[in-house]
């Protein structure tokens, strides 16, 4: 039967009539897919190119990695500044983003003392595997210039480390090691975590260092200041010498303080030492004000040349014509008193030498008229006198002294001595 319908001329035609209209209906399938397929293929290839697109924020700069490498443009530049950026898509290109001006914080607690519950009693003594501290210089003990009795001092501290990429971000990309970075991590959330082990470290060498030329006085109270500049140059210069890129912005000490064991023994030394140097202060103002008073603003030089065994004699007569003030009022006076005594040691030789040869000839009478004149000089200046008669020969005179007698007896004679003051 088959063989019969396949040897029919017409329904070989029909056959072939639909086989035609087949194939191009499959010719058509196939050329629509493939425009489909080729649209798909160029957007994806577009969207491919536009996944390179990267921003730069304002505090980042950004290196690309070329299959591993660092990219430079033409005129050799390697970071990336903020704005919109194009590199080949990943895995061909790698963009590194590295956050420079944001100042990141550090807390360095390597040398403070171990305490887990705030408040808690200190041990009797320190414990140099449990609790942190740094060592201060000895102190300079007057009388112990050897320094064989005097002993290091021990200080706690807290230190913060404020620093940036800001100066050389590509020196820290190719120096300082950074761990990978994690699916769903960033470069910049991985850079303090692999950086704090490196900034410690020099961090605490720079404290030791300087801490040891301090001494636990100035640590804790007056050089506080000094301090944190110089641990600061020595971290910089230290991570300088790396060439990390990084800058330490500055370096705080957040806690300091003495080992608690001694706490109210340092109190008092603390206040001993205040007192001193109140004591002293005043001491000084005093020797200051009294010198100046004594000899005036240049007593102090002229007093180390009159000290001074070798100044010559015009050195130290020009350093007494500098002294002025106080001093230079008694040597005025010291003068004047010299001259007077002087004169009058004088006056007394002359009126000897003229009495002499009168005192040869009768000197009972020189000596009655030297008696004399010296007792009026005496009378002149007292205020009262009593003259009493001799008693006639083989009688006793009798005499009484008035206790508590009226004083006006007195102020009749001042007064009248005022009044002839007075006239005359």
């Amino acid at each position: 039967m088959n063989e019969i319908e396949n040897k029919n001329p017409e329904n070989q035609q029909d056959i072939t009539a639909d086989m035609d209209s087949g194939s191009k209906a499959l010719a058509d399938a196939l050329k629509l897919s493939f425009a489909v397929l080729k649209l798909i293929m160029i957007v994806l290839i577009i969207l491919f190119f536009a996944s390179g697109v990267y921003t730069v924020e304002k505090n980042e700069k950004a290196i690309v990695l070329r299959l591993g490498k660092v990219v430079r443009d033409a005129s050799g530049t390697s970071l990336k500044e903020p704005g919109l950026h194009w590199a080949l898509p990943y895995p061909i290109d790698e963009i590194v983003k590295i956050p420079v001006t944001a100042t990141q914080k550090l807390e360095i607690d390597d040398f403070w003392y171990f305490d887990p519950e705030q408040g808690s009693r200190p041990g009797q003594t320190l414990n140099p595997i449990r609790d942190g501290y740094c060592l201060t210089r000895n102190e300079e003990v007057q009388g112990y210039e050897d320094q064989l009795a005097t002993d290091y001092n021990i200080v706690h501290c807290k230190w913060q480390l404020n620093w940036t990429i800001e100066d050389d971000p590509y020196a820290f990309f190719r120096n300082v090691k950074v761990r990978s970075v994690r699916p769903g991590e960033l470069y910049r959330d991985v850079i303090s975590e692999s950086v704090e082990p490196l900034l410690t470290t020099v961090a605490d060498d720079a404290i030791v260092r300087t801490l040891a030329k301090y001494s636990i006085d100035q640590a804790v109270t007056t050089s506080k200041s000094n301090i944190t500049r110089e641990v600061t140059a020595r971290v910089q210069k230290r991570l300088r010498e790396l060439s990390t890129g990084i800058r330490v912005r500055d370096m705080q000490i957040l806690k300091i303080t003495w080992p608690r064991q001694v706490d109210q023994a340092f109190l008092a030394s603390i206040k001993a030492g205040q007192n001193r140097s109140s004591i002293e202060t005043e001491a000084w103002t005093y020797y200051e004000k009294t010198l100046n008073e004594a000899g005036g603003p240049r007593a102090e030089e002229s007093l180390k040349v009159l000290l001074d065994e070798s100044s010559t004699e015009a050195e130290i007569r020009r350093a007494y014509s500098d002294l002025t003030g106080q001093a230079s009022k008694n040597l005025s006076e010291a003068r004047s008193y010299k001259t007077k005594v002087i004169e009058t040691a004088k006056a007394n030789a002359n009126y000897l030498s003229q009495l002499l040869p009168e005192y040869r000839k009768r000197p009972e009478l020189v000596i009655e008229r030297i008696y004399q004149d010296n007792m009026e000089q005496i009378l002149d200046t007292v205020d009262e006198k009593i003259i009493v008669q001799p008693a006639k020969q083989g009688k006793d005179r009798e005499f009484r002294v008035l206790i508590s007698r009226n004083p006006s007896i007195k102020d009749k004679k001042s007064g009248s001595d005022e009044n002839q003051n007075g006239n005359q």
